[in-house]
């Protein structure tokens, strides 16, 4: 442990000497006498350093002389690495505010953790720097975006920035639908927080909320052919968008959903058209969810709101929908149980 809190301080003081020798390396033109438009450049091909962080060091570089009691503290191991960042993230957004308050913003922060020291500093700045703090308001309303876009495989990537409001109300919703990992939990906390993701989609979905689409599953159309539904590949499975799906996702999307049936002809008429029915009637999900009160995986108990009901023998395959034959489990087992990885859900009780 000590030699864990020695290391932290060497590391500050090596990291305080590199913006020191980054400022004087600049200031005797270095970048340019070695080929370089500028010390940024010069740290990423140089010193092999990443794009951001070298940008970041810079940054820091050019401030720290209007912040002596921020590094003086440093040095002296006093303050950690991390909150001499926000002090000079603060020194950086507001130089002729910070200078004035620098000492005694010291003071309050030495003997506090690293998140008290960013919450100190942005509290400070709202009460001295208003205009700003508006300015950054605007700024971030400006940004604020998500880009969703399909691949070739039919995966999907988002990237965007949220507001904080926004982001903090998603990463609590995130938060509230990642429990402590079960027994046996083998996802990483990016494909839980993939999970979750989903499940406030679904939920949404399934709300009343969602006059469009009246509230039922399944919200994702899906076009396919009896054998496709009977576990044969080769035919016709793909959403109503046309992006295909493999016969274990149909399974689980066809465990619980409306059907409607279509017949065509040779010719591709439509010779008639089934009305919408649902596979597993209301009553009887009611008797379900009651009977299992949660997931029946084995070491999960995800509460109804974020499960389906899963016929262990599929209906297409002759599997009756009846109660012996269904069980309540979570959509990420449910996953698991169509693609036959890992164990079955246990059987029920009666």
């Amino acid at each position: 442990a000590d030699d864990l809190a020695e290391l932290e301080l060497v590391i500050g003081l090596l990291e305080a000497e590199r913006l020191r020798r980054i400022a004087s390396f600049e200031s005797m033109n270095g970048p340019g006498r070695f080929g370089y438009p500028s010390s940024t450049a010069f740290l990423k091909d140089w010193c092999r350093v990443g794009s951001g962080r070298a940008h970041r060091l810079v940054g820091y570089s050019r401030i720290i002389r209007m912040a002596p009691a921020t590094m003086e503290a440093w040095t002296a191991g006093r303050l950690s690495a991390d909150q001499v960042s926000a002090l000079l993230d603060g020194a950086t957004a507001v130089p002729d505010l910070f200078s004035p308050a620098e000492e005694s913003l010291v003071d309050i922060v030495e003997d506090l953790g690293v998140s008290d020291t960013r919450r100190v500093l942005a509290y400070w700045r709202h009460t001295v720097d208003g205009p700003g703090i508006l300015l950054d308001e605007v700024e971030q309303q400006g940004l604020r975006g998500v880009s969703a876009s399909r691949s070739l495989n039919g995966m999907v990537r988002l990237d965007g920035w949220m507001t904080p409001v926004a982001g903090e109300a998603l990463l609590t919703a995130l938060d509230a639908l990642m429990p402590p990992p079960g027994r046996g939990e083998e996802r990483t906390p990016r494909q839980r927080r993939h999970d979750a993701l989903e499940d406030l989609a679904r939920s949404y979905l399934d709300s009343d909320q969602t006059a469009v689409v009246g509230g039922e599953k399944p919200h994702v159309s899906v076009v396919c052919d009896l054998p496709a539904l009977q576990g044969i590949a080769g035919g016709l499975h793909e959403t109503e968008n046309g992006q295909l799906l493999t016969i274990s996702q149909l399974g689980s999307l066809t465990c619980d959903c409306s059907l409607s049936r279509i017949l065509l002809g040779p010719d591709g008429e439509i010779i008639d058209v089934g009305r919408k029915t649902r596979i597993i009637p209301a009553a009887l999900r009611r008797g379900i969810i009651a009977r299992d009160r949660h997931c029946t995986w084995t070491g999960c108990d995800r509460s109804p709101r974020w499960c389906d009901i899963h016929h262990m023998r599929h209906w297409a395959n002759g599997g009756p929908t009846s109660p012996d034959n269904l069980t309540l489990i979570c959509r990420y087992h449910h996953s698991l149980t169509h693609q036959g990885e890992g164990r079955d859900p246990p059987s029920l009780a009666g």
